[in-house]
């Protein structure tokens, strides 16, 4: 279950953030997840409530938006958005294809990563 790690990552993060400024209280904390990292949103939000218990930040809501994944192909240059199939995201394994030109010498440059975009806090 690697989203507790990566909800407890985010938890440091914004823990770190809030007391360099001082607050008292983490109420939201926003993120930008690519659709290609296999993080599971619902898993992700219920290990961050256990991650954040007991600390300024329970109770804050994790809002996550999901980024599209995009290849680019090697063959013809053009970058094309992809998804991942539902036998992929049991598997994590997928062979992406350019929907340009078909070839599936494609390389992922966009949607593995994770971002903590912003967090609200109170003073």
């Amino acid at each position: 279950m690697h989203e507790f790690a990566f909800a407890y990552d985010i938890f440091k993060i914004a823990e770190a953030t809030a007391l360099k400024y001082n607050a008292q209280k983490i109420t939201e904390v926003y993120l930008e997840v690519g659709e290609l990292t296999l993080i599971v949103p619902q898993l992700l939000r219920q290990s961050f409530k256990m991650a954040t218990s007991g600390s300024i930040a329970e109770g804050a809501e994790l809002k996550i938006e999901i980024v599209p994944g995009k290849i680019k192909c090697r063959e013809c240059g053009k970058v094309s958005t992809v998804t991942l199939s539902e036998e992929a995201q049991l598997t994590g394994l997928q062979l992406f294809q350019c929907k340009f030109c078909e070839s599936k010498n494609t390389e992922i440059v966009e949607g593995k990563k994770a971002n903590v975009k912003n967090i609200k806090i109170q003073e």
